[in-house]
């Protein structure tokens, strides 16, 4: 049986602690019936009860010293009765500090859910699942597959390539046009294999690496490829372009399916229109050639929570963390986007 049931199968908790653990049902049950972010923060003030969301963990740890110390008074002379009868003693504390010792996974747990849905409802996210206009056709398994094999990004590993987390929501520009948007975190794994002078293949090292992009829908824009970072892709955008612009070219990559294609497209005010969003933005956007459909990819974390809160450790600081949050990231991509695609 794995220590950490062990544990939990036999745990003590302190009256302390049982507040705590009351606050934390409260907490799921806020999260799971509230309708909307406003609802979320309303759940949480005023709390009317004992705020306290960190554990009380001082005996257990003054118990858990004290048993080491009485084990080790056993070294000074092993055969002595009295010693030994310390040791019992010793272990007897240990004992009693680890049924008594509460982890912070409960609380770390409860507010992961809460972000979550704070995320949900804030940034109008539904969490895996696929844009509506999808849904109907495929499912989910198999639109990410589908998705994936459109734009030539998702190779990167000799592993594996995923895109585990997503989420749909609809963007609107300034003229009122809805996009159906599915935002992603790409995680892919390579592995580095030699060989040793006996011809045994064996693995040097392997590397975990996380993106995150976009992938939006019904754009008029076809057949153009644009990165910042200084690469090619291939079919279907094989063809390199260049702008009158020495100070952009040195800066962005431009490929696209057809040349007369990309003559059209690639006009000043479509140059200016790339240069703006690439001022805020590093990695690759693609237009696929045939589908009305693009997809960015980039270094940045577009879930990635912004906070003044670092320590959460009562209701009112969970609140003010829940309040003040944001997912800089992901609002500045879809500010640039949505003024390019405007």
């Amino acid at each position: 049986m794995p220590l950490d049931s062990v544990q939990h199968s036999i745990h003590i908790r302190r009256k302390k602690n049982q507040r705590v653990f009351r606050n934390i049902a409260r907490l799921w049950d806020i999260g799971k019936k509230a309708q909307s972010h406003q609802d979320i923060l309303d759940g949480l003030h005023p709390w009317q009860d004992d705020i306290t969301l960190k554990f009380e963990n001082v005996l257990p740890v003054l118990l858990g010293i004290i048993g080491v110390l009485f084990c080790l008074l056993l070294l000074i002379q092993p055969s002595n009765i009295w010693l030994q009868f310390c040791l019992l003693i010793g272990l007897g504390c240990i004992f009693w500090a680890f049924i008594t010792y509460e982890q912070d996974d409960p609380i770390e747990e409860v507010i992961t859910f809460l972000e979550q849905e704070s995320i949900a409802q804030r940034y109008q996210l539904a969490w895996q699942q696929p844009p509506q206009h999808l849904a109907r056709t495929l499912q989910p398994v198999y639109l990410i597959a589908h998705l994936k094999s459109l734009f030539p990004l998702f190779n990167l590993g000799n592993l594996s390539n995923e895109i585990r987390r997503y989420a749909s929501t609809v963007w609107q520009d300034q003229q009122g046009k809805q996009h159906q948007v599915l935002v992603f975190e790409y995680r892919y794994v390579s592995e580095t294999r030699i060989k040793d002078q006996n011809g045994n293949d064996y693995k040097v090292r392997e590397v975990v690496r996380h993106l995150s992009g976009v992938f939006v829908f019904d754009v008029q824009l076809q057949g153009l490829a644009v990165t910042s970072n200084n690469k090619t892709f291939g079919a279907p955008y094989h063809v390199p372009w260049h702008t009158s612009d020495i100070r952009l070219n040195q800066k962005l990559n431009f490929f696209g399916s057809d040349a007369i294609q990309l003559a059209r497209t690639l006009s000043p005010a479509m140059v200016l229109k790339l240069d703006d969003f690439f001022q805020h933005q590093q990695g690759d956007l693609l237009f696929h050639p045939e589908r009305n459909t693009l997809c960015f990819l980039g270094n940045r974390n577009l879930f990635e929570i912004s906070s003044k809160a670092k320590n959460i450790q009562d209701i009112s600081a969970l609140r003010g963390h829940l309040r003040t949050f944001k997912l800089p990231y992901l609002e500045q991509l879809q500010t640039d986007l949505i003024d390019f695609l405007d």
